[in-house]
């Protein structure tokens, strides 16, 4: 999957991930607001609690570690653009083995200065680390489909159980992982076996950690679903702070964007990295739409988003994609501003 050398893919990617910095940069000084000065004080609780809590347990371990040197807004936001950072380097390693290596550029772009992704990598909750997990998930993931390399698959395993710490919710990824390798069961049979033995141990602390509040929070959320004007509006806001015409603007665009990402990706439908690209932001994406509007499942499906977007800009031609990239830029630069005030 990995065409460049690690140098080349930091000389390609250097300008999006820059620009990140800038833009994260500005809102490390921010005030705490309150959703994230209740998730500092949930470490002042034991580990046990943290374990029966049921809000990221390792997330808030890492967080009290952090916050041990001060607890000023400007160091805890550090937190989210460091680890956040992190997950962006590895993105486009991610994004070639998912769209290739021309929509991996453009993948970035629309990743590293999206309003609603930086707001949230650098806010004090466990998003930054749910990407990290992702990214490494999937990375992972290709490599083994690629290689075979039963190493990858052990840090497929190891990124898995982490991303379960952070939150329940993330085990809809080695789900969808697990269903690509199923409709895929022909072209990967050689990897089945050790695939299905490594879903031993994820599924293990799934159960032990989230069987009981799963069948709770299923039992009385399992009805509430957005109407279509909500769930309208949340796809608009990969612009986080427009106003309502520019939140369905944002989403008309989004929407545009896919169906040409659609008409881009012809391949062969047994490829279980083309059904991976496509599931996996439509699930997730649909889950944060339709039903349960947490930020991390939104970041879960950004990067297969991305991916899906920039493959679908390059079917037209220069003039087109310029006109394409200039709304996106505009969009963003709109939410932007109006965060920053």
């Amino acid at each position: 999957m990995s065409d460049s050398t690690p140098a080349t893919s930091w000389r390609a990617h250097r300008w999006p991930l820059l620009a990140y910095l800038l833009l994260a940069g500005s809102r490390l000084p921010q005030p705490l607001d309150v959703a994230e000065a209740i998730a500092l004080t949930r470490t002042d609780l034991a580990w046990g609690d943290w374990l029966t809590f049921g809000y990221s347990p390792g997330y808030l371990l890492i967080l009290d570690v952090w916050a041990t040197a001060t607890s000023s807004p400007l160091w805890l936001h550090t937190l989210g653009l460091a680890t956040g950072l992190l997950a962006l380097i590895m993105a486009p390693h991610v994004l070639r083995g998912l769209a290739g290596v021309h929509a991996s550029t453009g993948a970035m772009w629309f990743l590293c200065c999206s309003p609603f992704i930086v707001d949230h990598l650098v806010r004090v909750t466990p998003s930054s680390l749910a990407l990290l997990t992702v990214m490494g998930s999937t990375l992972c993931f290709l490599e083994f489909l690629r290689a075979g390399d039963n190493r990858w698959l052990a840090g497929w395993a190891a990124t898995s159980l982490a991303a379960l710490l952070l939150h329940g919710g993330l085990y809809v990824l080695p789900l969808l992982q697990s269903a690509c390798m199923l409709i895929a069961r022909e072209r990967t049979h050689a990897r089945q076996r050790q695939w299905w033995l490594a879903q031993i141990l994820p599924l293990a602390l799934f159960v032990s950690l989230f069987a009981d509040p799963v069948e709770r929070f299923l039992r009385s959320r399992i009805g509430d679903i957005a109407a279509p004007l909500e769930a309208l509006e949340g796809l608009g806001r990969v612009s986080e702070g427009l106003n309502l015409p520019g939140t369905l603007a944002a989403a008309a665009l989004i929407f545009f964007l896919l169906f040409s990402g659609l008409r881009a990706q012809q391949g062969n439908r047994r490829d279980p990295r083309r059904s991976l690209l496509w599931a996996g932001w439509l699930a997730p994406g649909a889950i944060w739409l339709l039903w349960l509007p947490y930020p991390f499942y939104a970041l879960m499906a950004a990067p297969f988003l991305a991916a899906v977007v920039s493959a679908g800009i390059r079917t037209y031609p220069q003039w087109g994609r310029q006109v394409l990239w200039t709304a996106i830029l505009f969009i963003y630069g709109w939410g932007h501003m109006t965060v920053l005030r």
